[in-house]
């Protein structure tokens, strides 16, 4: 293989796919864009309600929780078998 043909694979070829990305992401990309709402800024007054998240929600809620002694003594946990307490 000879040298140019090792740089033309290895430099511009990635440099061309950059550049192909490049171009869609940026100049058709823009032009596909729906409707963008306002962005909010500190000095607005805040709208929306708030949502409130909870960091200790039951394991056990939903259809698993009334069976849980039917199909083993287990319940089903969300997150995996990790052991201890956050």
């Amino acid at each position: 293989m000879s040298t140019a043909l090792t740089h033309a694979l290895l430099i511009l070829v990635p440099l061309g796919l950059t550049a192909v990305l490049a171009v869609l992401i940026w100049g058709v990309g823009k032009k596909r864009k729906g409707p963008h709402p306002a962005t909010y800024k500190l000095s607005e007054q805040w709208t929306h309600p708030p949502i409130l998240w909870a960091s200790d929600e039951p394991a056990d809620h939903g259809h698993s929780a009334g069976h849980s002694a039917g199909h083993g003594a287990h319940p089903a946990t969300i997150g995996g078998g990790a052991s201890g307490k956050w």
